[in-house]
């Protein structure tokens, strides 16, 4: 299977948003309903130790998760890295601020061990299979030791995950990562692993039963999980 390019990602960048929730809509729910979620179950596990400091958003995209990282958490600052020039322009234009910048992924190696947490969601199924150790390792350095990375991928457990990445145009032919792949690679990048939960598991005709998912997020049901892990202190 192929995995999309830097270019190819150039071209989807003026239409992300309506690409993607054509493919959402089968959950009953926009980009924002997930994206807030994901922020949202951030902070909680982070909990009395703070979502605090300097934020590195890997492969941040047109900055979707921008809104809700900065408004779940309190930062000090937010920067957006990716290798798609047009999706950062656009994210520019709609996000920049004093505290909200966007950079071209090669801005990593400048400034290492500066960031208090990362996080990335659905990137990794993107990267080339010979890229992603190289990938996570630069998250890694980019963290202050004791730093935390918050891994979000879409969930190959769950058959409804399936059908919707299918009718995503960048995503029909992305590579999956498996949980427990997952984990073997940020392992080997140096991370310990803190947590893995699966969240979003009941769609929009479901929602009132969305109370029950914090005690069911160590079951593989949700149509994604997240990895906590940390760079040693």
């Amino acid at each position: 299977m192929a995995e999309v390019s830097q270019s190819e990602f150039d071209d989807y960048a003026a239409n992300y948003d309506a690409s993607l929730n054509r493919g959402l809509a089968l959950s009953g729910e926009t980009k924002e309903y997930f994206a807030d979620g994901r922020a949202r179950w951030l902070r909680q596990c982070l909990g009395a130790q703070g979502p605090g400091g300097r934020l590195l958003d890997f492969g941040c995209g047109v900055g979707a998760a921008t809104p809700s990282l900065t408004g779940r958490l309190q930062l000090d600052s937010l920067t957006g890295v990716d290798v798609s020039e047009k999706s950062l322009e656009l994210a520019r234009q709609q996000f920049q601020s004093e505290r909200v910048h966007f950079e071209h992924l090669d801005h990593l190696s400048q400034v290492p061990a500066s960031f208090d947490l990362a996080f990335c969601n659905g990137v990794f199924h993107h990267i080339p299979l010979a890229q992603r150790a190289a990938s996570a390792a630069s998250v890694f350095q980019a963290l202050k030791p004791g730093g935390h990375f918050a891994f979000w991928e879409n969930n190959p457990w769950n058959p409804m995950v399936h059908v919707i990445m299918s009718r995503v145009p960048f995503d029909a032919d992305a590579v999956m990562l498996w949980p427990h792949e997952a984990r073997r690679l940020l392992r080997r990048a140096g991370f310990e692993i803190v947590r893995t939960d699966y969240l979003f598991i009941f769609p929009g005709l479901l929602s009132g039963l969305r109370f029950m998912e914090p005690w069911l997020c160590k079951l593989p049901l949700g149509g994604q999980y997240q990895i906590l892990c940390r760079r040693p202190a």
